[in-house]
């Protein structure tokens, strides 16, 4: 066994997690975070959020979210008041699950005594242990391994992703009809978006077999128009869609995600939530900012249909996937 970098009884003060800017990634702590509860039960755990992530993990009531106001849209604050600010709140020990430069100077300058994170982006010097990132290792296990390798590896098992979810006040919960989310994503999303000739067809395709289907779009205020653009295209009254695309906050659309019976999504944030919410998804999979082995959800009620083809232009790899593809995937699951 591995020699302990931090004895879990010699620690007195608190536990501070910092998470990645994107919900997906963020949401794939979770289980590093329960790990973290695990170790220490009577402490207390601080999470630093970006403030359009904090409606997210403020529902976990054991946390205690920190917004990270140096990313205010209205007052942000500086690196030093900000890390004035963590040093009243007694924190011995920090995980940083963003690999930046900054988050390792914050808790340098906080004064927090061990600072954990990968050897990443010259910030070794204000890390009191840095690992090397094989990056080869799923996010989720990068994550978990920050706190399992600290700890002489003490733990055996990854817990499974987790979020909390409410009833949402957006989706009808009739028994005879079948929720089923849309998430394309926008031309914001550029190789990873699903095209909206091919997205009308899926479908056209998944209405057809079955009749009582109510499809509602999410996304975020950004793909708005994309999404306007896609019910033109469609231009089919008989089938039932409801475009929820930058008409709800985060945590709405969160409570949307949980109350569906399965979403069809690209490979982003909302895919996630589906997988830590145990909402069944198909994952359509283009090229992504990471290889798909390295983000794919642990979860086993989906299916992730994966671009294979012969493309060059990495916008077309995508279109690999085929309408077909989908509404087969979604009648398996359904």
């Amino acid at each position: 066994m591995q020699k302990k970098i931090i004895d879990a009884k010699s620690i007195k003060g608190n536990i501070l997690v910092i998470l990645p800017k994107f919900i997906g990634d963020a949401i794939n702590c979770s289980p590093a975070i329960e790990l973290l509860k695990s170790l220490y039960p009577q402490k207390q755990i601080f999470v630093i959020a970006r403030p359009h992530l904090v409606p997210i993990f403020e529902r976990d009531k054991s946390l205690v979210i920190i917004s990270d106001n140096r990313f205010s849209s209205t007052q942000p604050t500086s690196l030093l008041g900000f890390a004035s600010t963590l040093k009243k709140k007694d924190i011995e020990l920090a995980f940083i699950m963003r690999n930046s430069l900054s988050e390792a100077l914050l808790c340098f300058f906080a004064k927090i005594k061990f600072r954990i994170g990968y050897a990443q982006n010259g910030r070794s010097p204000f890390l009191t242990h840095s690992p090397k990132l094989n990056k080869n290792h799923h996010y989720i296990f990068r994550y978990c391994f920050l706190v399992n390798h600290a700890h002489g590896n003490l733990l055996q098992k990854i817990p499974n992703t987790k979020i909390n979810i409410n009833k949402s006040t957006f989706i009808d919960t009739d028994i005879k009809t079948l929720n089923i989310g849309l998430y394309f994503g926008g031309k914001n999303k550029k190789s990873r978006h699903y095209p909206n000739d091919l997205a009308t067809t899926a479908i056209k395709k998944i209405a057809e077999n079955n009749t009582t289907i109510h499809f509602i779009l999410i996304g975020d205020p950004s793909e708005k128009k994309d999404s306007e653009l896609l019910i033109k295209e469609l231009n089919n009254p008989k089938i039932k869609i409801s475009n929820l695309v930058g008409e709800t906050s985060i945590g709405e659309m969160l409570d949307i995600i949980g109350s569906l019976n399965l979403l069809v999504t690209i490979d982003s944030g909302p895919m996630h939530i589906a997988a830590a919410a145990g909402i069944p998804f198909v994952a359509i999979v283009g090229l992504g900012t990471s290889p798909w082995s390295t983000v794919a959800p642990k979860q086993k009620n989906y299916i992730p249909l994966v671009a294979n083809g012969y493309q060059l232009d990495e916008k077309d790899i995508i279109r690999d996937i085929t309408p077909d593809d989908i509404s087969s995937a979604v009648s398996k699951l359904i």
